[in-house]
């Protein structure tokens, strides 16, 4: 790591190694002396790092107990997607009044994407595939303020909901609303691209509700 810039180095690489890894399930305990070896850096350095995952909702600190990922909680879920879903209408609206033709073929090509990781039975590919979409119609709203909210809500869903089961017929509906989302910015038509982006939302929200509870990891507080 260079020096000058360790701790946002270190937050980083450990924010990846959290979010871009299976190493650690929701809820798994973090070892710190072994993330700081890793990392090649001293404890204190991965301590900033955490209390800043920590403010995101990455992780929790649990005192006399350790650092754990956040584990799988059905009403904080719950919470984080009636969120996300007052963002998500509010980003779609401003991408159908804002997008130009090259934002739109853009879109195009990421269903293109998306289509092609779910013929070749790629789930992984996928999942990164409607994250970059998301994130592609986030730079097309052009409001950072949401984007920041938006981005913080993807990674504790995506964190929370990890080894969860996905059908093939699940991640078709989820490609066939980003095409609808995509249709809506191309009329360029605000109401619609909010409704639709709603809907997508509330399917999320209802299919993670039907996860079943995991149980608490050892050595944590119920």
């Amino acid at each position: 790591m260079r020096r000058p810039n360790l701790g946002e180095e270190a937050y980083e690489r450990l924010r990846a190694l959290l979010l871009d890894s299976d190493r650690y399930a929701p809820g798994a305990k973090v070892n710190v002396i072994a993330v700081a070896q890793e990392l090649g850096v001293s404890r204190s350095p991965v301590w900033d790092a955490i209390a800043r995952l920590e403010s995101e909702g990455l992780l929790e600190v649990v005192p006399r107990h350790g650092v754990f990922l956040v584990r799988f909680d059905a009403r904080r879920l719950a919470e984080l997607f009636e969120t996300r879903e007052a963002l998500e209408g509010m980003a779609a609206r401003l991408a159908a009044e804002r997008a130009g033709l090259a934002d739109v073929a853009a879109l195009e090509r990421s269903l293109a994407e998306q289509q092609a990781c779910l013929d070749a039975g790629d789930d992984t590919g996928y999942a990164d595939a409607a994250l970059a979409f998301h994130q592609a119609v986030l730079r097309i709203a052009g409001n950072e303020t949401i984007g920041r909210m938006l981005e913080a809500l993807y990674a504790q869903t995506r964190t929370m909901c990890r080894g969860r089961p996905t059908t093939r017929e699940d991640l078709s509906v989820r490609r066939d609303d980003h095409a609808h989302l995509v249709a809506a910015i191309r009329d360029r038509d605000p109401d619609r691209a909010e409704a639709v982006a709603r809907v997508h939302v509330r399917s999320l929200a209802l299919a993670a509700r039907c996860f079943p509870e995991m149980p608490t990891s050892e050595g944590r507080s119920p």
